[in-house]
């Protein structure tokens, strides 16, 4: 590696001899990059938490058990519900493919394994699927 060259540069003569170097002050690889400020120790707790409840971007918050508890008795009395997921079933208006057209891995009419369920140039070459082409 080469040793980083000084130049001395005067402006004026009545102000001091400044140095400049080809080379940026070398950094350690640990020092910190830029971050967020640090939050105070409560609301980093607070934060953390909210965190673990949390179940994704656009859903809400899981509650503790003593206030779902709470609500589901009230809901109980106002409306039953017939599901039994865990709250992630599709809406019922929701379109669901066709049919596959045979069972198992394997294609029986032409043998390949591991392939859509149904033909695809069922309409004459038109790579479509569930009534959608898919080449144009």
């Amino acid at each position: 590696m080469q040793a980083p060259s000084k130049a001395l540069r005067t402006t004026r003569p009545f102000f001091a001899l400044r140095t400049f170097t080809s080379q940026p002050a070398s950094r350690s690889r640990w020092t910190p990059g830029p971050a967020p400020p640090r939050l105070p120790k409560a609301e980093q707790e607070l934060f953390e938490k909210l965190q673990q409840e949390s179940t994704g971007a656009f859903s809400t918050p899981r509650r503790a058990e003593d206030a779902s508890q709470e609500s589901q008795q009230g809901a109980e009395k106002v409306a039953s519900s017939s599901s039994n997921g865990d709250g992630e079933e599709l809406h019922p208006n929701v379109r669901k493919g066709a049919a596959p057209e045979f069972e198992g891995d394997t294609n029986p009419k032409t043998g390949e394994v591991g392939g859509p369920k149904n033909d695809p140039l069922r309409w004459k070459g038109d790579w479509s699927y569930n009534g959608r082409v898919t080449d144009f």
